[in-house]
């Protein structure tokens, strides 16, 4: 019997047989074929997204920064009056008393620190990326912090509380620890690195006792640092 898998020639030397080539062998190229590309839409749609988020991220950092500017150049709120007293001087020589000079007033820098804690401000928070468990800024946060400083920058006679936040997840006395240590080392990248009066500045630890509006405590988005500017 002459095998089903094979074609047969009869030439001048005899039967020739020669193998056939199977139809399931196509069919596998096919499927590794859809399968490289499905692998290969797959890996353009992960870069694409990656690439997405990172522009949201990019025009949410850019809004946040106009409306810290905003904040900044907003006309600060009128302080209450203060009520006016005269004196009156007698000197030896007759004649009308003289009204008192009115006394030297102080031209120093405004002593933030000593600020009250209902003092009106205007917060901005931003997502500042740390190394984890530490306070130490990270790369990914360095030109943000940089551009805030840049907008601090052009009301050097305003007042900023920056407060760190963190959400409710491990213990709360370490993360009130942890957020008041992230809350100095912005102040001091902001100051040392880009030359702004330390003495502008509040660090303020709140640790998990704020969370954002309407979202969950346990919540990664509320690990951020709030930018208070007082208007008050």
């Amino acid at each position: 019997m002459s095998a089903p898998a094979s074609n047969r020639t009869i030439g001048a030397h005899g039967i020739h047989v020669s193998p056939r080539i199977s139809s399931s062998q196509p069919k596998k190229s096919s499927t590794f074929a859809s399968e490289a590309v499905m692998k290969s839409q797959f890996g353009l749609a992960i870069i694409l997204a990656f690439l997405t988020s990172a522009g949201i991220a990019q025009a949410s950092d850019e809004d946040k920064l106009k409306e810290l500017e905003r904040a900044m150049n907003a006309p600060s709120e009128a302080p209450r009056p203060k009520m006016r007293t005269r004196a009156i001087v007698f000197d030896n020589q007759p004649g009308a008393p003289a009204e008192a000079p009115a006394p030297a007033t102080s031209s120093g820098p405004r002593d933030c620190a000593a600020l009250p804690p209902d003092v009106r401000s205007v917060g901005v928070d931003f997502a500042i990326q740390f190394n984890v468990g530490s306070a130490t800024v990270s790369p990914a946060s360095e030109g943000t912090l940089s551009q805030i400083a840049k907008v601090l920058a052009l009301s050097p006679d305003r007042c900023v509380i920056v407060e760190g936040h963190t959400d409710s997840t491990g213990n709360y006395d370490k993360n009130m620890a942890l957020s008041r240590d992230r809350a100095n080392s912005v102040v001091n990248f902001i100051t040392v690195r880009n030359g702004i009066d330390r003495r502008r500045l509040v660090p303020v630890g709140k640790g998990s006792s704020d969370p954002m509006p309407n979202l969950d405590s346990r919540d990664s988005k509320n690990r951020r640092v709030v930018f208070k500017v007082v208007t008050g």
